[in-house]
C-alpha cells in the first residue's frame, strides 16, 4: 500500500473517531440524566435541550473551513497524479489549462462536499468550550488548510516533477486542521466522562 494511502486512511480513521466521539458524548450525557430522573429521556429531546448557540460568525468560519478542508483534501490527493493516476485533475485539459482552473476546481469540490460541510459544523452546537479554543478553530485552522492548499499548487506547478518535502507538508497542515476541527469536540467528550 502506498504510503500517501496508508495516510488517507489515517484521516478517514480520525474522522471517524470524531464521529463516534460525537456519539458516545451524546449517549454518556443521556446515561447520566437517566440515572439522576425517574423520566425516561429521548435523544432528540436531549439535543433540542442541549442547543447552545455559538454565535454567526462562528458558524460561518467553520462552515467555511470544513469546506476549505475538503478543498485541500482534493488537492493534495487529486491534483497531481502522484496517489492516484487515473483520478487527477490533469486529466480533465479544459479545466488544468483555464486561467481558472484551480479555482472550478476547487468549487467543484465544495459543491460535492457542500451537504457534508454543513452537516458536520452543526454537532458544535453541543458543546461549550474555551474562547482560546474558538479562537484557535476561527484563526488556526485556515491558516493550516491554505499552507496545504499553497503545497499542493506548488506541486501542481512544477507537475511532471515532485518534491516529498511539499507533499508532506500539505498532509501535516491538513491532518492538523483536521484534529484542531475536531478538537472541540475532543475537549467536550473528556469533559462529560469526569
Amino acid at each position: 500500500m502506498k504510503y500517501e494511502i496508508t495516510l488517507l486512511i489515517a484521516l478517514a480513521i480520525i474522522m471517524l473517531a470524531g464521529f463516534l466521539t460525537h456519539t458516545a458524548y451524546l449517549q454518556r450525557i443521556k446515561d447520566k440524566l437517566s440515572k439522576t430522573s425517574d423520566a425516561a429521556f429521548k435523544m432528540e429531546d436531549l439535543k433540542q435541550s442541549l442547543k447552545i448557540p455559538q454565535g454567526s460568525n462562528y458558524n460561518t468560519l467553520v462552515i467555511s473551513s470544513w469546506s476549505l478542508f475538503f478543498v485541500a483534501l482534493a488537492f493534495l490527493y487529486f491534483l497531481t497524479p502522484r496517489v492516484f493516476p487515473a483520478w487527477n485533475f490533469f486529466d480533465f485539459p479544459k479545466v488544468a489549462s483555464d486561467e481558472l482552473g484551480l479555482l472550478i476546481f476547487a468549487i467543484a469540490i465544495v459543491l460535492v462536499t457542500a451537504v457534508v460541510s454543513f452537516i458536520i459544523p452543526r454537532g458544535y452546537g453541543f458543546y461549550t468550550f474555551s474562547r482560546v479554543l474558538k479562537n484557535i478553530t476561527i484563526y488556526g485552522v485556515p491558516l493550516l488548510l491554505l499552507i496545504s492548499i499553497i503545497s499542493s499548487s506548488y506541486l501542481a506547478t512544477i507537475f511532471p516533477l515532485t518534491s516529498d518535502i511539499a507533499w508532506n507538508l500539505g498532509f501535516v497542515a491538513l491532518a492538523a486542521a483536521l484534529i484542531m476541527l475536531l478538537a472541540p469536540i475532543f475537549s467536550g467528550f473528556l469533559e462529560v466522562i469526569r
